[in-house]
């Protein structure tokens, strides 16, 4: 595991403890010379983690979409930066640049990020670890009804590995961890 993909919020209007978070996972990313995969954005938990991950010695690629960049979005972040045309185009690099994706919080971007992610792992276009980050249980309505769906059999996928589940950014650095050996 050399890359790790982050798909988090780019709102700046959350509660800090959320930016606590990015900032936890961030420090784990650089401090183990990981390189960050993330949206490229200048805001929310993209940003913090980015920054965070980078002033702890990681190289950042940041990959944004063209109308993004030019809404005036672009971080400083990154030590690369890759420009997309369409969403669909850089959710696809966003999961093929990493090696595992981890799922911060966030809200509508993030969790159509996740379902990419997860469509892709189920149709064996990827078998990459995805994490989803928890905190305070922001996703406990989500998992729920995923595995609703995967008990009323709507989900083919016979592996009982599709996501990890952690509660909190320092969970999920310890599963971090365990697939760094």
């Amino acid at each position: 595991m050399q890359s790790i993909t982050v798909f988090c919020s780019a709102a700046d209007d959350i509660a800090p403890s959320y930016k606590t978070e990015a900032e936890t996972l961030g420090q784990w990313i650089g401090q183990h010379s990981k390189r960050l995969v993330y949206g490229g954005a200048n805001g929310g938990l993209m940003e913090i983690v980015a920054r965070t991950a980078r002033e702890n010695g990681s190289p950042v690629l940041g990959i944004i979409t063209r109308h993004i960049a030019h809404m005036g979005r672009s971080s400083q972040q990154p030590t690369e930066l890759i420009t997309a045309e369409t969403m669909g185009e850089r959710k696809q690099r966003l999961i093929d640049e990493g090696d595992i994706i981890v799922v911060l919080p966030g809200g509508i971007g993030t969790i159509d990020e996740l379902f990419d992610a997860l469509t892709g792992k189920m149709l064996g276009n990827h078998d990459k670890p995805i994490v989803i980050c928890n905190t305070q249980g922001l996703f406990d309505l989500l998992i729920q009804q995923i595995e609703h769906l995967r008990a009323q059999h709507f989900l083919r996928y016979d592996k009982p590995n599709l996501y990890h589940i952690a509660a909190d950014a320092r969970a999920c650095c310890e599963l971090l961890d365990q697939h760094n050996r």
